[in-house]
């Protein structure tokens, strides 16, 4: 126990008649007595002590209430998880026409009858999202006892020739190898095989992305014949085969709309000059400057093998636009 320093004091000399100085300064020293000093270190130790125990209370009491509160919590978690109560009773599942629900189902790995609050909605997501018609998928659980699944199909625009036929999609991507009755209706692209594609996919999306441009830029105006095939070459650019008759029309690349223009006119002519109609036209070369428009023509009696341009239309002159 520290001893406090000796109190010092300072008392002025006494003054004599006249204000003279009487004797010298007088320094008294005071010292406490070690009982006083000890008791004071006492009293001051029981203080410390007390505020210590004062915070050391509250702080047992908050670990107190802030402990059963997490037991309490795992508790009410652990009766909640495993409570019949929410069991899953329901599977919804939304915007689904060309995936099956078994298929889902079984590649989601959820049932009737499982916990729902153990599933992991983003794994059953990601599984989803595997299937070939899945583009994506979002997975929600509507309490007490329902999972909802909503879905983001892939829509197929036109069939890809690769050594068998596969869907496309908007993004010129194939995402699944074609049945007979997927396909049915469906442009299909040429030009591209499945090695060229393995080699470089990028490359052949764009090439399909393309594609699917002319495709969308001949379909804008309706009442034009009905495309049957695509072919895309990568020196020459694209041409349509139409489904009647199965006439080659030669676009290349760019200008479509205006390139387009003129076959309509063509249409026009041989409507009207009687030669037969969509089918008499084999052959039709847009691909050329100038106001010229090449034309091969069928023979008379349906001979694909009569090449040579016949009639004025074989050079029809067409109005630049």
């Amino acid at each position: 126990m520290p001893i406090e320093a000796p109190v010092v004091d300072y008392r002025a000399p006494r003054r004599g008649w006249l204000g003279r100085r009487r004797g010298n300064r007088r320094a008294v020293v005071q010292r406490r007595s070690l009982l006083l000093l000890f008791s004071a270190g006492l009293a001051r130790l029981g203080r410390t002590a007390l505020v210590a125990g004062r915070v050391l209370g509250k702080a047992v009491v908050v670990l107190a209430v802030l402990g059963g509160a997490a037991w309490g919590g795992r508790w009410v978690i652990r009766y909640m998880v495993n409570s019949p109560h929410f069991r899953v009773e329901q599977i919804d599942i939304a915007s689904a026409q060309h995936a099956r629900r078994e298929e889902l189902l079984a590649l989601a790995g959820v049932a009737v009858g499982d916990r729902l609050l153990t599933i992991d909605t983003d794994v059953v997501a990601a599984r989803l999202a595997r299937h070939p018609w899945i583009a994506a998928a979002r997975v929600a659980r509507h309490l007490p006892s329902t999972l909802h699944i909503d879905l983001v199909e892939r829509r197929a625009v036109a069939v890809a020739s690769l050594g068998a036929l596969y869907l496309l999609d908007e993004t010129g991507r194939p995402f699944k190898r074609g049945r007979m009755d997927e396909a049915d209706g469906l442009p299909v692209l040429t030009g591209i095989d499945r090695d060229q594609y393995a080699r470089m996919p990028e490359a052949g999306a764009a090439a399909f992305r393309e594609g699917l441009s002319v495709i969308g830029e001949y379909r804008s105006r309706p009442g034009r014949p009905t495309l049957s095939e695509v072919s895309i070459d990568p020196h020459f650019g694209f041409s349509l085969i139409l489904l009647e008759g199965g006439a080659e029309i030669r676009l290349g690349r760019g200008e479509t709309s205006k390139k387009l223009a003129r076959f309509d006119q063509i249409l026009e002519a041989v409507d009207k000059e009687d030669l037969g109609g969509l089918p008499a036209i084999r052959v039709v070369n847009l691909d050329l400057d100038g106001g010229r428009v090449p034309v091969l023509l069928r023979g008379r009696d349906g001979d694909a093998a009569a090449e040579k341009p016949t009639g004025k239309l074989a050079k029809m002159k067409l109005a630049k636009n």
